[in-house]
This record gives C-alpha cells, structure tokens and sequence, in this order.
C-alpha cells in the first residue's frame, strides 16, 4: 500500500515538473536561472515536507495523533499558500476585456 501511495504521488507529480522544466523564458516570472533554482528548490523541500507528512499520517494508527499530524500539515499548506499569495501581491491579473 505504501508503494502505491508513492507511485501515485510521483506519477502525479511527473507531469507538473515537466511543464515547470518545460516553461519557455518568458514564462519564468522575470527571474534569473539562479532565483528560479532558489525557487524550485525552495518548492522540492516544501513538496518533500508534504509528503513525509502524508506518510507518517497513513502510517500512525492512533487517531489523536493522526489528527496531530494532519493540523501540522495543513499549518504547512497554510504557511505555503500565504508565501504565494504575497508573491503575488499587486501584480494583478491584467485581463484584457473583449469588445
């Protein structure tokens, strides 16, 4: 079951690195070969984090410490999605409207 979990996850995970690999210049967000590095590592250490989380959480049996452990992961997603949202902080949308 653990094997299956992992290959699901990485078989999920496969086609977001290739179109992350895959983005043309223009679609790195301004930054430069050494702060998209920083970024896409800083990604991996959050996606690995994630991932050891869901781990321990299948594998705990008892259901208090389950819970536990599912409040510190979501307080992980939390902290991760308030990094994005200030990232992207007064860029806006730039929608173009139609005639």
């Amino acid at each position: 079951m653990k094997h299956f979990v992992k290959i699901v996850l990485i078989s999920a995970l496969l086609p977001y690195s290739l179109i992350c690999s895959a983005a043309p210049p223009a679609m790195n967000g301004g930054m430069d070969p050494a702060q998209m590095e920083a970024h896409l590592k800083d990604r991996q250490a959050h996606e690995l984090a994630m991932h050891d989380l869901s781990d321990k959480i299948l594998a705990e049996t008892d259901p208090q410490k389950q819970q536990a452990l599912k409040d510190q992961q979501l307080e992980l997603m939390k902290v991760e999605h308030m990094k994005m949202m200030s990232q992207h902080a007064g860029k806006g949308m730039n929608h173009k409207k139609k005639p």
